[in-house]
């Protein structure tokens, strides 16, 4: 049974930026790419592993049925960087994105207006004969272990998390979550779905669903090309990783 290894990019990304925030000496894309070799050396990675990078694209879809949905985290950057100089380490990571898109095997997925979480969901039923690692620290996505092929690898304690109970968490998410400045507990069946709907990884809205397993349907072999990866030091982790 081949591998299917989904990286939460989002999740990876932010914590080389704030990473880069109190240690401005070094690159953060640097830090993201030394985090994601990391994370593939302790999983012994192969070169028949199949490694998918989730990326948010755009203004979600979750915002146009509830608009309070994560409203506060683009004020909550803002607090700590003007938006010029989010602007500009986006735009680096944009750049390293279009590099590492030509010298890895890796597949790097966005579709606008859905988010990573959305991208990962999709990728556990899709392949649902092949064994799933999710790299996140993300706790909403621990309710993808409901479905018997999938384990969550957590790039916090580097090891899977155990998860005795995947639709707790849903329900915990239902009834409200401050990260995601989903404040209020639905105080109506209506409410309730409407709710459900935003936070329920197990299943999504077809319009979202069907782009991502196009996308997936679609993917075409890849070569590693390691010479073409940004960092001298990098392109060592890569081939100590791939043994060549």
């Amino acid at each position: 049974m081949s591998r299917i290894i989904g990286i939460d990019g989002g999740g990876v990304l932010h914590r080389a930026i704030f990473a880069y925030m109190a240690n401005p000496q070094c690159p953060p894309t640097y830090t993201y790419l030394n985090m994601v070799t990391g994370y593939l050396n302790k999983l012994e990675v192969t070169f028949d592993d199949r490694i998918i990078i989730a990326q948010d694209y755009g203004r979600s879809w979750r915002k146009g049925v509830d608009h309070n949905y994560k409203a506060q985290r683009k004020e909550a950057r803002e607090q700590k960087k003007s938006p010029e100089w989010w602007k500009e380490q986006y735009g680096k990571f944009d750049f390293l994105f279009e590099q590492l898109d030509k010298a890895l095997h890796f597949y790097f997925i966005k579709i606008w207006g859905t988010e990573a979480d959305d991208i990962l969901s999709v990728i556990t039923r899709y392949y649902h004969k092949d064994e799933v690692i999710i790299i996140s620290s993300d706790r909403d996505l621990e309710q993808l272990a409901i479905f018997p092929n999938t384990k969550i690898w957590s790039p916090i304690s580097k090891k899977f998390k155990v998860i005795k109970a995947p639709m707790e968490v849903l329900m915990e998410k239902i009834k409200g979550d401050i990260s995601d400045n989903l404040l209020d507990k639905p105080s109506s069946e209506a409410e309730f779905e409407i709710r459900k709907r935003i936070v329920d990884l197990t299943q999504l809205p077809d319009f979202i669903e069907n782009p991502i397993k196009e996308q997936l349907s679609n993917l075409l072999p890849k070569n590693l090309n390691i010479s073409k990866i940004p960092f001298r030091s990098i392109q060592e982790k890569f081939k100590k990783i791939y043994h060549v």
